[in-house]
């Protein structure tokens, strides 16, 4: 299994939903930088999850779709063809918020 250590920033696509063992799993949308691609490429969907019980605090009850985040952690890499990566979030920064609440 091949991991690298990255920081992502993207826009949260839905509300973080709470995952097994208290961990927490959001999907990040990754815009493509359209000045250095020449095809017609779409954004990127980066599936994350954390452990950590401060980033998964964070995540159920302060991060709400539309927030542009900076996630930092390993990107692991899938065993299969086809299958997406996984970024293992271990720091979590909001770099700007949405413009309208979504109430819980």
């Amino acid at each position: 299994m091949d991991t690298k250590h990255c920081a992502v920033d993207g826009w949260v696509d839905a509300i973080p939903a709470p995952g097994p063992r208290g961990t927490a799993t959001f999907d990040l949308i990754v815009p493509v930088d359209l000045d250095a691609v020449e095809e017609d490429i779409h954004d990127t969907v980066v599936t994350c999850t954390s452990g950590d019980p401060r980033v998964v605090h964070e995540l159920l009850n302060r991060i709400q779709p539309g927030d542009l985040l900076r996630a930092t952690g390993t990107l692991v890499q899938p065993q299969a063809p086809g299958e997406p990566a996984r970024l293992v979030v271990d720091a979590l920064e909001v770099l700007d918020t949405a413009l309208v609440p979504v109430y819980r």
